[in-house]
């Protein structure tokens, strides 16, 4: 709510004098179009600042919850690879459910491709 009243009171203060002052049809083009970027820019600056800090990230980090990955297998299903506390977990998703594929279990997930021969070599699968 903050952001929208900052941007508020700078369109007001700042954009406003710009078409206060008559110029040719020239300048009047590129001051629409430099406002045009200021605003594309300001709402990306928002979002991503609302997905960084906003309630979603902070229940994220509250609850220990990370997706480390994602493998999309047809339009509507995916593998994901997501990490609860310690534990890394192998979903499956599709736009019905969400189901347990296989819990890779606590410790380091490097440990784990190694020990099932996928360490990075594509040539094994």
């Amino acid at each position: 709510m903050r952001i929208l009243c900052v941007i508020g009171v700078y369109l007001i203060v700042f954009v406003q004098p710009l078409f206060a002052v008559e110029e040719p049809l020239a300048g009047v083009g590129l001051k629409a179009f430099s406002i045009l970027l200021i605003i594309i820019v300001v709402l990306f600056a928002g979002a991503w600042a609302l997905k960084r800090y906003g309630p979603v990230a902070r229940v994220r980090k509250s609850l220990g919850l990370d997706i480390l990955g994602q493998v999309a297998l047809s339009t509507k299903a995916t593998l994901a690879l997501v990490k609860v506390g310690s534990s890394i977990l192998l979903l499956g998703v599709t736009s019905n459910s969400v189901s347990l594929v296989k819990d890779l279990g606590e410790g380091n997930f490097e440990q784990t491709l190694k020990n099932t021969g996928l360490d990075g070599d594509s040539s094994k699968i």
